[in-house]
């Protein structure tokens, strides 16, 4: 008997629910009421905060225990509760692969660019209201000045107290930065402090090799350590796609890096132009899939409507067509589910290789260690990025995959059959 049942009615789930039901309810609900699919919903950025609530008492087996006894106050995470995005962050690996890729924050960045770009229109259009009052009053006081005869010098002393517009019509002495511009320069350091950091873990993790004997039983013995890791890390929340985009990004530059130092470097440029090609793709297809999903949002945004009004609906010829049923507006929610997690990955995996494309260009270009050091440390990379390449998962593996790899996947197929 527990006496709440809040947080289990926030996820939707029984009492008596399992900790992986839990975990499929917590993700489905998460993108369901994420606030960047209910820009238009005031609440829904609340909606999202409580629901991250919920899975951190219930996820969390004492913190259940707690919670199903004594109700929600006693049920409180040592430290206070986590913020909802950095929870929502888990879909793509979570800690996992912290030390591979550093953290994801694209997807918040631009939500809080977003904010920041807002509150600046806002400030703006005060600004301009402010300006044009300011104009009013100046021209209300020169009239005035004029009608008592009075000279210039009265006029600029009894002006003096208003804001004096430049040449642009702008305050003078308005050098201070905005906030996104203040945000975007923090972001930078941040990114900066996170590929230092990446580039030193990846040189350690390397040197296992590069500073063995170097022989190939070395080898094969640093190709069995990762592959053990790369087991492990193959069953978190799209693993194996992060995996596999490890290896990609580390045998490319690897390969490029080793074709640029041979005669002439032609290799090289071929392979940097091969590279480019991809990124162009890698672009392509995140803009492609935001895109989608974005017109799968309106198409459900007008289901809805249809489904609740009280007109008769008609088609281009003028014939009644019947309301969207509640199943037919639920398996939308469904296919939109699936098209905007498909969205966050790509625009995840355009983050994960910029990343990595940096961080492996450092690691193999520091001039501040010898040829032969940087020439190991690319065939080093290219073992591991082969190792995370060839990563699988079996069968009865594949079918514990989470629920939102399923969604992607399914929101991927219903695209190339549209």
């Amino acid at each position: 008997m527990v006496v709440d049942t809040e947080y289990y009615d926030l996820l939707g789930v029984e009492v008596t629910a399992t900790d992986v039901e839990i975990k499929k309810a917590y993700r489905k609900k998460s993108i369901l009421e994420h606030p960047d699919k209910n820009r238009d919903d005031p609440a829904a950025t609340e909606r999202f905060q409580s629901i991250s609530e919920a899975y951190q008492v219930l996820s969390n087996k004492d913190l259940r225990a707690n919670y199903d006894k004594s109700g929600k106050e006693k049920a409180i995470p040592k430290g206070g509760f986590e913020d909802a995005a950095e929870q929502f962050s888990v879909i793509f690996g979570g800690e996992a692969f912290a030390a591979y890729i550093g953290e994801l924050t694209l997807l918040k960045n631009l939500q809080k660019q977003e904010e920041l770009h807002a509150e600046e229109e806002a400030e703006k259009e005060k600004e301009k209201e402010k300006k044009e009052d300011e104009k009013k009053k100046q021209k209300e006081k020169e009239e005035e000045i004029k009608q008592k005869g009075d000279n210039i010098d009265q006029l600029n002393k009894d002006m003096s107290h208003l804001t004096v517009y430049d040449e642009q019509n702008q305050p003078k002495d308005t050098a201070k930065k905005s906030k996104l511009a203040e945000f975007e320069e923090e972001l930078k350091a941040e990114k900066e402090k996170n590929n230092e950091k990446l580039v030193k873990i990846l040189i350690d993790r390397l040197s296992i090799l590069t500073e063995s004997a170097y022989d190939n039983d070395c080898k094969r013995s640093f190709e069995r350590k990762f592959e053990e890791e790369a087991n492990l890390l193959k069953m978190e929340s799209f693993g194996l796609d992060i995996l596999h985009t490890i290896g990609s990004v580390y045998v490319e530059r690897a390969k490029i890096y080793l074709a640029s130092h041979k005669a002439f470097g032609l290799g090289g440029m071929f392979q940097s132009m091969k590279a480019r090609g991809g990124v162009f793709m890698d672009t392509l297809r995140t803009v492609s899939a935001a895109i989608d999903a974005q017109s799968s949002m309106k198409e459900l945004e007008s289901m809805k409507e249809a489904s609740e009004s009280t007109t008769p609906q008609h088609d281009k010829q003028g014939n009644e067509i019947s309301k969207p049923t509640p199943e037919e507006v639920a398996h939308q929610e469904e296919i939109l589910m699936g098209k905007v997690l498909s969205a966050a990955w790509y625009g995840s995996k355009y983050e994960i290789m910029s990343t990595l494309r940096t961080v492996c260009d450092r690691v193999l270009e520091d001039e501040s260690y010898d040829k032969l050091t940087r020439d190991r440390r690319a065939e080093a990379l290219i073992l591991l990025g082969k190792v995370f390449q060839r990563t699988y998962r079996t069968k009865v593996e594949q079918e514990e995959a989470q629920i939102f790899e399923q969604l992607v996947a399914e929101a991927t197929k219903k695209k190339r059959h549209t």
